[in-house]
């Protein structure tokens, strides 16, 4: 397979830098064919992952070397092309999709995974989740897409300088705790709709929707417990009425599952989901920005070709 790696320098804050510089060698010194392309700016990751797609048609390997909004890119560039397999070094805050897909987290030992899939030609068929919001009329997810209280904090984070500042002492992640506290007094829950495979559900006072792919969200929670990326289905898990204070304690029972167990949260599955908010509430897709409102989700099974995961 052709091999390629697209490189965000700014995940976790310079930290992929370090770790393509650690790795490089080892591919040179094996003397495996491949090409590396570095990202300046948003969405570039995208551009570069299509490009690449577009001009290969024989089996390609593209992966990400940053964190979870590097993969969302490249996934979004060139996941749904046949003859593409992603894959992914870990480099990044959350690193939710290494989890999800059963790859390595450890840079090594994922490379030599991804090394061995494409010298193998071995990729792995999960899920895809696919939606349409105001912002993104036709995108892709790999791992979740929500809206809602999670999303709001997604964005208060991802546009707020204390995640760079944090990320140089590896603390990144107590961001997302900061912002929940700071956000929890402030945000305001809203009435939604929801509809899976024509089934229609009424939410008043909803705090957050969130569909997902597999387990993991947001770092390691385990907001879907039973959803697994191969299962053909979307889990969708919706807060709803719930007080202020008890959302604190939802947040930690959420990294081992306890969350399912509360009466105020619900959970379902299907292949067809619309979630319809009466107030343009913000929307996230493996935590970045996908606009606001009314988003449609549906699954294309089997639809993303994964290399370097775990066989079990």
């Amino acid at each position: 397979m052709n091999l390629y790696f697209i490189i965000n320098p700014a995940a976790k804050n310079g930290r992929s830098v370090s770790i393509w510089k650690q790795l490089q060698p080892l591919l040179d010194r094996e003397g495996i064919a491949y090409q590396a392309y570095w990202t300046s700016r948003k969405g570039e990751g995208r551009e570069i992952a299509r490009r690449i797609g577009e001009e290969r048609v024989e089996p390609t390997v593209i992966a990400a070397v940053g964190g979870d909004g590097t993969v969302h890119e490249v996934v979004n560039g060139a996941g749904m092309f046949p003859h593409v397999a992603i894959g992914c070094i870990p480099a990044g805050t959350g690193n939710d999709f290494v989890r999800g897909f059963r790859l390595a987290r450890k840079p090594k030992q994922a490379l030599q995974r991804l090394v061995n899939g494409a010298q193998s030609g071995k990729a792995w068929a999960f899920d895809l989740g696919r939606f349409a919001s105001s912002a993104v009329p036709d995108g892709v997810f790999a791992s979740s897409i929500g809206c809602g209280f999670d999303a709001h904090i997604a964005r208060a984070v991802n546009r707020s300088k204390w995640k760079g500042r944090l990320n140089r002492f590896g603390l990144g992640a107590l961001t997302y705790a900061v912002y929940l506290v700071k956000e929890l007094f402030c945000y305001q829950p809203t009435n939604l709709e929801l509809f899976i495979d024509g089934r229609a559900y009424s939410f008043p006072k909803a705090w957050m929707a969130t569909v997902s792919n597999h387990s993991y969200y947001g770092g390691g929670m385990r907001i879907a417990p039973s959803a697994r990326a191969d299962d053909g289905l979307l889990h969708v898990t919706v807060v709803g009425a719930i007080s202020r204070w008890k959302i604190l304690a939802l947040f930690l029972s959420v990294f081992w599952g306890g969350h399912v167990r509360m009466k105020e949260v619900c959970v379902f599955a299907g292949r067809n989901v619309c979630i319809r908010p009466t107030a343009p509430v913000p929307v996230h897709a493996d935590g970045e920005e996908a606009g606001e409102g009314e988003v449609s989700v549906w699954i294309e099974a089997r639809g993303l070709k994964v290399i370097g995961a775990e066989t079990t």
